[in-house]
């Protein structure tokens, strides 16, 4: 049987796929949802094979990529990732995501005080965004696109960085013929940030990085992005939908 399954991988339970699940329904794959993050034991059987997968996305989470000691599970995610990697399985990494990617491809990720820099949140622009690539270039005409986090890619010679912003070099690269990276969130809508900012601990976040009146205006902000920047988030999600349907041979 042909791979037909798309792994979503999550690390908190209100981070969830968002825009990514409508632009894969009604396409007749199935969808696997799993977090391994809080599983006591979890090991590699735990995750189905490389072999069975149509797509891997793998979401964002507020652990570091190489706290592998605090959070064990994500060893068995890296080794996931380099596996479908090599076998050209399409993949999608969202902040965390896109970090454990950046990592399985040699690239460091560092702190926010490493760096000397704030955590990234609220909504802004990408800039210098790859125009000619099929998930990201569409985004180049986004109002304004998600941020939130601290730790930061840093590409490598070679790297195919795709947009950066003010204080991030690296807001996407490309890994390969089918494997992005993407730092921002393109997954969240206005509904499930407002999921986020009831978590007592997105608030907090949000209003040491932006203020008192953080959570107001990061709701306002996303109601005035979400018109136009909706079609545009699920022509880059089409395209990985598509790359799912042709390794699933459908």
């Amino acid at each position: 049987m042909p791979p037909r399954t798309v792994l979503i991988l999550q690390h908190v339970e209100v981070e969830r796929p968002g825009l990514i699940l409508d632009a894969l329904d009604g396409s007749g794959l199935d969808v696997d949802i799993r977090n391994l993050i809080d599983t006591p034991g979890a090991a590699a059987g735990d995750l189905p094979p490389v072999s069975d997968l149509a797509g891997l996305v793998v979401m964002g989470g507020p652990m570091n990529a190489d706290d592998l000691a605090g959070h064990p599970a994500l060893k068995l995610e890296l080794d996931l990732l380099t596996e479908a990697l090599r076998s050209g399985t399409p993949i999608l990494g969202i902040c965390l995501g896109a970090q454990l990617l950046a990592r399985v491809q040699g690239m460091a990720v560092r702190t926010s005080a490493q760096h000397g820099l704030a955590n990234e949140i609220g909504w802004a622009p990408l800039h210098d965004v790859d125009r000619d690539d099929p998930v990201v270039g569409p985004l180049a005409d986004a109002p304004a696109v998600l941020h939130w986090h601290g730790d930061r890619i840093e590409p490598a010679p070679g790297t195919r960085v795709l947009a950066r912003t003010a204080t991030t070099e690296c807001q996407a690269f490309r890994a390969g013929p089918a494997a992005w990276g993407l730092q921002f969130h393109l997954e969240v809508t206005p509904a499930l940030l407002d999921e986020w900012l009831a978590d007592p601990s997105f608030t907090t976040e949000a209003e040491e990085a932006l203020g008192p009146n953080a959570v107001p205006h990061l709701q306002a902000t996303a109601r005035a992005a979400a018109a136009p920047l909706h079609p545009l988030a699920l022509q880059s999600l089409t395209h990985l939908r598509t790359l799912f349907l042709e390794h699933a041979g459908l």
